[in-house]
């Protein structure tokens, strides 16, 4: 690439960065300018002294007088002011003063009415706004997130409740989906169990009741949104599109961004779950990718043409060591596992005649099962009755269905491995269970008071560290730090080693770093290499590592100027009830604070949906005149909704409230204002931003 088109091409990203920066920056002083034009122009139309027309707050930057109102532009762009005679957030004593009240054209001296219509005229404004900016995204186009499940958390409520990728939800508790952010609101703002409706991939109806656990932050189901065939055109930074570590990294030629997956080995795909499920089918072969592209240089119309792309499997990769298998975290309504009697907390021992842990390794009962579909398995598990003390030993009897092994991937580390092929979803503990003879994990030691110390059975692990580079790649889950991946087992209260054995195989040839904790809870440091040269015996990757795939979206396109207002004003109301509700879930403590976003946080929104285009920056910003108005007027002093409760106070004992309790109640919700303002840029710069305190 010739110097002149690498310069014209950062002159184009930086031009374009501070485009998108000022779009953002116009459209919060759009949302902001029209609040306090409806105060402005309702104050002007009940004959009232505005005194000052602020558009930002802090240190005046410039203005300018004409007639009886100076019109302002202030330091910091967080909000805005109409400043009227007789009424003052940083003067509340202007309120009760008599003497003010005696000027005609003060605030104070307007009827109850006249002053509840200014206060309110701001926050009517903003629905308003919020509602044209609505009907205007929707009119220019909005791509909307199907309500299509892309892929299910393994022991999650959803998978427990039989979701499974490429079921398209249609309905929640009664109410319609439209999209997935829809699915999203539905569960972070429920407060009970949800009856989920819609029709599964391959076109059945369905109806399962999900009942939400809480994370981090928020209610959750353990659904992500579904992918489309068509890798995004903003996939284009190294190692997104062709995983590093990955067999897509030794493809016969590069993927691209804008290829779409059409077929596999011949076979077509028309869906993220059929691409997913034959990958994991066929986890053992060469796989040719059939896919369409433009051709170099053509126009956006011009016809795809076919390439076929070769990629080859990848085995999996030993450390040189098994772990001890735990209890049945998880099991699948109405699954195999489920009919034949296999429970929660059940610990599964024994497989036909192989002793779990000793005979067979617990990473590959998934691929046991499904090797054994349509066969009868016997299943032999410990089952604690009467109590902790009580144990008892249970033969069950199964008929694996014929779903791949390790098609549902430990994506966290607590996530607990599935089992498809019967629906069973268990923990394997990070005690080592067994060290493979004539293995890495075999031959290293350290050296120790009584001489070398080697890896035993029994030992329990509680951290590995891998180094952190090309080969594992920044979508590997851990906390990276020191260029080094470190995953911490027992800061998790339910850790699961497959997890960690699978972000492992992303490093083949490089050393990992295991951390034991002897009895005496002294740490000791093993590295094992992670022999590329030792492959797991007929096991092989279930993936191939192509990324950077679009999330499934269709574009709502209002096909006329009614059709627009129509989708306007439903959304107008969406907003409003789930702003409300979020609230709701906020103060029940079903939503953590920590989800909520201050100035740089929105800012940083606004900048991204800037950069998808126009529509998305107008339906961000419909949401900020929204989330403007409702707060807005939430009862606390200093905002428009504590106004208007003193005004129902005077328009009810017929007197104003007092000078002393006005003052008080000013200077109580100025604090709480600033509290949360600080809170807010807490979340913004050192939790998210610096990654300090996070969670």
């Amino acid at each position: 690439m010739s110097e002149s088109v690498i310069v014209t091409l950062a002159a184009e990203t930086i031009f374009g960065s501070i485009a998108n920066a000022l779009m953002v920056v116009l459209g919060l002083g759009l949302v902001i300018f029209f609040h306090e034009l409806g105060h402005f122009a309702v104050a002007k139309w009940c004959n009232v002294h505005v005194e000052r027309f602020s558009i930002g707050i802090g240190p005046i930057l410039w203005s300018r007088q004409k007639g009886e109102t100076e019109y302002a532009l202030s330091a910091l762009p967080l909000g805005g002011y109409v400043k009227m005679l007789g009424q003052d957030d940083m003067d509340p004593s202007q309120m009760t003063s008599e003497e003010i009240a005696e000027n005609p054209r003060a605030y104070s001296s307007r009827k109850v009415w006249q002053r509840m219509l200014i206060i309110s005229a701001g926050v009517i404004m903003n629905v308003i706004t919020g509602f044209g900016f609505y009907a205007w995204a929707f009119g220019l186009g909005l791509e909307e997130l199907q309500p299509v499940v892309g892929s299910v958390l393994s022991g999650s409520p959803a998978w427990e409740a039989g979701l499974r990728p490429g079921d398209r939800i249609e309905a929640i508790n009664g109410e319609e989906i439209q999209s997935f952010i829809d699915v999203h609101q539905a569960i972070v703002l429920s407060t009970g169990d949800l009856t989920i409706q819609g029709t599964t991939a391959a076109g059945e109806k369905f109806q399962t009741a999900v009942t939400p656990r809480r994370g981090s932050q928020m209610r959750e189901i353990g659904v992500s949104p579904g992918l489309s065939l068509t890798i995004s055109e903003r996939a284009d930074k190294p190692g997104v599109i062709m995983l590093p570590g990955l067999p897509a990294s030794r493809a016969s030629e590069p993927f691209l961004p804008g290829d779409t997956i059409a077929a596999l080995n011949g076979t077509p795909v028309r869906t993220w779950p059929e691409l997913s499920e034959f990958t994991a089918r066929h986890a053992a072969d060469e796989l040719v990718y059939t896919v369409e592209r433009k051709p170099p240089g053509s126009v956006q119309t011009a016809e795809p043409v076919r390439t076929d792309i070769t990629v080859p499997p990848a085995a999996m990769r030993s450390l040189g060591f098994w772990m001890h298998i735990g209890a049945v975290q998880s099991v699948r309504r109405g699954s195999v596992a489920e009919r034949q009697g296999l429970l929660a907390g059940d610990k599964i021992v024994r497989v036909d005649d192989l002793e779990v842990s000793r005979d067979i390794d617990p990473l590959r009962l998934p691929n046991y099962f499904a090797e054994r579909a349509g066969q009868n398995v016997k299943v032999t598990v410990l089952r604690q009755v009467g109590g902790a003390a009580g144990e008892e030993t249970r033969v069950l009897e199964m008929v694996p269905e014929d779903r791949p092994g390790w098609s549902e991937l430990p994506t966290t580390l607590n996530t607990p491995l599935s089992i498809p092929a019967i629906g069973a979803a268990f923990r394997i503990t990070n005690r080592i269970s067994r060290i493979l003879e004539g293995s890495e994990a075999a031959s290293v030691s350290v050296k120790g008071e009584d001489g070398p110390r080697r890896l035993e059975p029994g030992q329990r692990i509680v951290r590995v560290v891998l180094p952190w580079n090309e080969q594992v790649g920044a979508d590997a889950l851990g906390d990276r730090r020191d260029g080094r991946y470190i995953i911490e087992l027992d800061k998790e209260e339910r850790p699961c080693w497959a997890h960690v054995f699978f972000v492992c195989q992303r490093a083949p040839g490089r050393s990992v770093r295991i951390f034991i904790a002897d009895r005496s809870e002294k740490e000791e440091e093993f590295s094992v290499l992670l022999r590329a040269d030792q492959p797991e015996d007929g096991w092989f990757m279930p993936i191939r590592g192509i990324g950077g795939f679009e999330q499934l979206s269709a574009k709502r396109v209002a096909d006329s100027p009614a059709h627009a207002v129509t989708l306007g004003l439903r959304e107008t109301r969406r907003s409003i009830v789930q702003l409300y509700l979020t609230l709701k879930s906020l103060i029940r403590r079903d939503l953590s604070a920590r989800a909520l976003s201050g100035p740089v946080g929105i800012i940083s929104m606004g900048y991204a949906f800037a950069d998808s285009g126009a529509a998305p920056l107008l339906r961000f910003l419909g949401l900020l005149s929204i989330n403007l108005a409702v707060l807005n007027f939430l009862p606390i002093p200093v905002l428009d909704g504590g106004h208007m409760m003193f005004l129902i106070w005077e328009g009810v004992t017929r007197r104003k409230p007092s000078p002393k309790f006005i003052g008080w109640a000013h200077a109580a919700g100025l604090l709480f204002i600033i509290s949360l303002f600080l809170f807010v840029m807490y979340l913004d710069v050192v939790v998210r931003f610096l990654g300090i305190g996070a969670e």
